[in-house]
């Protein structure tokens, strides 16, 4: 069976930003309307960003009198980096601990472990329950990826966020500010702080198959091998029974009213651009482009119409892999109708590999 990837639909996209919102709802004249009736007014041209907090200034900024009254002088960078970071370092020194047990075991037999923030279908904004990297870290934005070695631990983020992790991470960890000047990438640092011949595990669902690739390229300078931890995620290891569940949240059908067009028409329109790629399936993992193919929503992300689902359509037919509780009758029916049969969300893996 050939397998393509995914083109992105483009059809249904979750709200990035608040900006976005604002865009969304301000442009509605239904919206306008409950605003101006509770009264709520701009009062700064729209799309210009707020003045930060209070407290943000005043982390910046100190203020001394004189003679010819107060004035503000702007504190070094340096002493922004020395003031004390939140976070339990205990707690967050003990999961280190755990993690890097878990290096030598024999199933496992690492010498780094890489933890981004993307969940299985590459989502920018994911469920609790999938939130590993967060967990590791203590850093709760919503881009980064953490890298553990048996003596080392760093966190690389964008400039978003750089005040964040400064007062999230503890003590264990070092900051990475990508982007700046000097600021090695993932792989170079691994490069760098390894000896020749180290090998680097990855959780392989969590990794599109160009980021693997390009890893995998990259190491190979000092001789390091990545190694696909396929059965074992181990953030969950260590993560146990605190760990949240994973959302169960009833789906529902978006009426074709609303959608434009039927699902089954989308697929018929998916399949003959299959035939004349000369494939014969295509894994779809995006959960929008799920939602948007199937004429469904759900709501396993917040603030995002999604459900976590794959879908698997060949020429004569088409299954999705989701939680069976999050089916109601309405959706299986509508889902018969439009010749999608039911899996168990965990068996894509086994489906494609046949």
């Amino acid at each position: 069976m050939i397998v393509l990837q995914s083109k992105t639909f483009g059809v249904l996209r979750p709200v990035r930003s608040a900006a976005m919102q604002a865009t969304a709802l301000f442009s509605s004249p239904l919206y306008s309307f409950c605003f101006h009736a509770r009264g709520f007014r701009l009062y700064r041209p729209f799309g210009t960003v707020p003045p930060p907090p209070l407290r943000s200034w005043r982390r910046r900024f100190s203020v001394s009198s004189s003679s010819s009254g107060d004035r503000v002088v702007s504190r070094p960078p340096s002493e922004l980096r020395k003031k004390p970071i939140g976070g339990s370092s205990g707690v967050g020194d003990e999961k280190l601990r755990a993690l890097r047990e878990l290096f030598t075991r024999p199933d496992v037999g690492i010498d780094a472990y890489i933890i981004p923030s993307q969940d299985a279908h590459q989502s920018e904004f994911i469920a609790e329950c999938f939130e590993r990297r967060a967990f590791i870290t203590g850093f709760t934005g919503s881009a980064g990826t953490a890298v553990v070695t048996k003596e080392k631990a760093a966190l690389w983020t964008d400039g978003r966020y750089f005040l964040q992790a400064e007062q999230q991470l503890n003590h264990s960890w070092v900051l990475m500010r990508s982007g700046n000047h000097g600021v090695p990438t993932t792989s170079e640092w691994l490069n760098d702080v390894l000896a020749p011949g180290c090998k680097i595990g990855i959780d392989p669902f969590l990794f599109s198959s160009t980021a693997a690739k390009e890893l995998k390229e990259e190491i190979a300078k000092k001789d390091h091998q990545v190694v696909f931890l396929y059965d074992i995620n181990l953030v969950d290891e260590i993560w146990g029974e605190s760990r949240p569940k994973p959302p169960s949240n009833p789906t529902r059908v978006h009426d074709v009213e609303y959608a434009g067009v039927d699902a089954l028409s989308k697929l018929s329109f998916l399949r003959s651009e299959l035939m004349e790629s000369g494939c014969t399936a295509i894994t779809i993992s995006m959960l929008d482009e799920v939602a948007w193919l199937l004429n469904m929503r759900g709501s396993d992300v917040p603030h995002s119409p999604v459900f976590y689902a794959y879908l698997l359509v060949e020429l004569s037919s088409a299954k999705l892999f989701i939680d069976n509780s999050k089916i109601t009758k309405e959706v299986k029916d509508h889902l018969s109708k439009s010749g999608v049969d039911l899996r168990p969300y965990g068996a894509i893996l086994p489906e494609i590999e046949r």
